[in-house]
């Protein structure tokens, strides 16, 4: 018996059984085994595409994977230090002044430490993009409006009433802050009443998208 091995995969051809085999089956033998092997070769190659087109696949879903722990796992600044705040009025404001900022005073969320309920203004700790909102609610006969400022200059404004009907407004806005600046909320002057109505209903909200 004779072993050859070829990328692999192992030929074995037996030896034949009598040496006193006639010329002509001798002959024929030959062909057959040559034919055999050349076949065992041609299937040995088509395994060998098949697995290399696998391991391809296979490693280009593994780049994939190693890619998408990296985010998850990433050192970046805002998966490390997330910010965001959520704050409310807890109770009515009926003295409202033109331009006048509104301390929203209960704080219920305030990761990270940038919003001051002394004053009702978030300063952004990191550079980066960061979304606001600020919604109120006003009670049937009155309406009344908000802005929501950077550093004294107003980037979204909200405005609600109904003469028999609660109702309720929402601005919400994107902005680039560099770290330490100013966001708050402002009463607007075409407000008709200088009412705000609280009671955990009117808040302002914020948080980092990406430092």
């Amino acid at each position: 018996m004779y072993v050859f091995t070829t990328a692999g995969v192992l030929v074995l051809l037996v030896s034949l059984a009598s040496p006193r085999l006639a010329e002509g089956q001798g002959a024929d033998l030959s062909v057959d085994i040559s034919n055999s092997l050349l076949a065992l070769l041609t299937e040995e190659q088509t395994i060998r595409n098949q697995l290399e087109s696998q391991l391809n696949d296979l490693g280009a879903e593994l780049n994939s994977l190693q890619a998408l722990q990296n985010n998850v796992t990433c050192e970046c600044s805002w998966h490390q230090n997330p910010i965001a705040f959520w704050a409310v009025l807890s109770h009515d404001i009926a003295s409202l002044g033109t331009r006048q900022q509104i301390r929203f005073d209960k704080l219920v969320t305030n990761i990270g430490g940038g919003y001051d309920d002394r004053h009702g203004e978030f300063r952004a700790p990191v550079d980066g993009t960061y979304e606001f909102s600020v919604s109120m609610l006003m009670n049937p006969g009155h309406w009344a409006g908000v802005e929501i400022v950077r550093d004294n200059t107003p980037v979204a404004k909200a405005r609600t009433g109904d003469d028999a009907k609660w109702s309720m407004a929402t601005a919400v806005v994107t902005l680039y802050m560099k770290a330490g600046q100013d966001v708050w909320v402002e009463h607007i002057a075409e407000s008709d009443n200088a009412l705000i109505y609280g009671q955990d209903t009117s808040a302002f909200s914020g948080h980092l998208i990406q430092s």
